[in-house]
């Protein structure tokens, strides 16, 4: 999941910057709707990528819940763990 994640943000980095290039194309005469696709693509990867980092988090805290769990039924002290 991580390595969505990333791959995600660079691909809306990237069509961040092409997102740009148009918008100051636009000011040159340029379309319009080319820059606003390009816009509406970069913020669509970085809430997809939001969404699956935000789902990545809740697996990892659920995973300690059951880390933490077993822990203390085994009577293992996991403050130094973390």
């Amino acid at each position: 999941m991580t390595r969505v994640t990333i791959g995600l943000t660079l691909l809306a980095l990237v069509c961040l910057f092409i997102a740009y290039g148009e918008g100051v194309s636009v000011i040159h005469g340029g379309s319009v709707l080319a820059h606003m696709y390009w816009a509406t693509g970069a913020l669509l990867a970085v809430a997809a990528a939001n969404f699956i980092a935000v789902a990545h988090l809740a697996r990892s805290e659920r995973m300690l819940r059951k880390f933490r769990a077993l822990c203390e039924k085994h009577n293992i002290s996991y403050e130094g763990l973390e």
